[in-house]
């Protein structure tokens, strides 16, 4: 699984600041399905000392984004849901999969998950984008 459709690079690249700011490389982009990872640095630490939430929740939101541009089609989160089942800390590598359940014309749902670089589930989520109908 390594590949990575012309619809999805399209996205990809437009959304170069997102990739940068969390430090996001994308691995493979198709048939509805998106792998990603990033290296999480100290800046991402909460008061608690693990890496906030909301890196998670990006992951996995970027991951839905591109699987939902692989199936030649943009979409806009209109809700996301996300169970943490365990921390993180910094410098870590985090990987994020994100695959299409279900598709309408003019939604989309998606299940996707952050694992840590052992495999370890770390969170899980449901995302439901609004598509762009032309």
């Amino acid at each position: 699984m390594s590949a990575i459709v012309p619809s999805a690079q399209e996205l990809i690249d437009s959304d170069k600041s997102v990739q940068e700011h969390f430090s996001i490389q994308v691995h493979h982009a198709g048939n509805g399905e998106c792998r990603l990872s990033a290296n999480v640095d100290r800046g991402w630490l909460n008061g608690a000392g693990f890496v906030h939430g909301s890196v998670a929740y990006a992951l996995m939101d970027s991951a839905s984004a591109y699987a939902c541009a692989s199936k030649g089609v943009r979409g806009l989160t209109i809700n996301g849901t996300v169970t943490y089942v365990r921390g993180s800390q910094a410098e870590a590598e985090l990987v994020a999969t994100a695959k299409v359940l279900n598709q309408s014309l003019r939604v989309m749902s998606l299940g996707a998950e952050v694992t840590n670089a052992q495999g370890e589930l770390l969170a899980h989520g449901s995302f439901l984008f609004q598509l762009r109908v032309e």
